[in-house]
């Protein structure tokens, strides 16, 4: 298969779970709570935030980094509710298996002035080096409008880890055009700048 064809087939993945989660030998955990459309409070639909679901499949395929991808509406936000089943097994799992890093994923539109940006609660939830390896990798791969902390600092599932001083966590938002499957040459230089990431993150802390 091709790149192209390979995420459609990762994203097309069904599941019988609410949320599944795999551990990689590399101690980064790929999260993705937004993978399906999600039913608000209100009556309007959150949709799904494409593709992130495909880019942590396929890290772990071709890296073997950790995840944990929710599957379906459990009727709660897993990034904006206090707590869930799904924040409780990722706390658990990051504790119990020595993760060093966590990205959650999440997708923005089209509009966001920003190609990528990070979201560590003003700088408080990850080293200044690990951003700066992250930011490295994006520009050497020709993503080059990167934010920080604008406009999302960070939801639940950052706030949420915040107590584990020994776990660096990032909210990645990866705007739509570069998860367009008809870009696919978008969709590779995100895919790219995240495997040189983990491969040079992997080399710094000896896995």
């Amino acid at each position: 298969m091709n790149l192209k064809e390979e995420i459609l087939y990762l994203e097309d993945l069904d599941f019988d779970d609410d949320f599944i989660i795999k551990k990689g030998s590399i101690p980064i955990l790929f999260s993705t709570p937004h993978t399906m459309e999600q039913l608000r409070d209100d009556g309007s639909i959150k949709y799904s935030e494409v593709f992130t679901k495909a880019i942590a499949l396929y890290l772990n395929k071709y890296l073997d980094t950790s995840y944990i991808i929710k599957i379906k509406d459990t009727g709660m936000d897993s990034n904006r509710d206090n707590h869930d089943e799904y924040k409780d097994t990722l706390i658990k799992f990051v504790k119990e298996n020595d993760i060093k890093l966590v990205i959650d994923l999440h997708g923005s539109k089209e509009e966001r002035d920003f190609d990528v940006e990070f979201g560590t609660l003003n700088n408080l939830t990850a080293d200044y080096s690990t951003i700066k390896e992250l930011e490295e990798a994006f520009l050497e791969n020709g993503i080059k409008n990167i934010k920080h902390n604008d406009p999302f600092k960070g939801g639940s599932i950052t706030q949420y880890l915040f107590n584990l001083k020994e776990v660096d966590t990032v909210q990645l938002e990866i705007n739509g055009k570069y998860r367009d499957i008809n870009n696919i040459e978008n969709l590779e230089k995100i895919i790219k700048s995240l495997s040189d990431f983990i491969k040079q993150y992997s080399e710094y802390i000896g896995r």
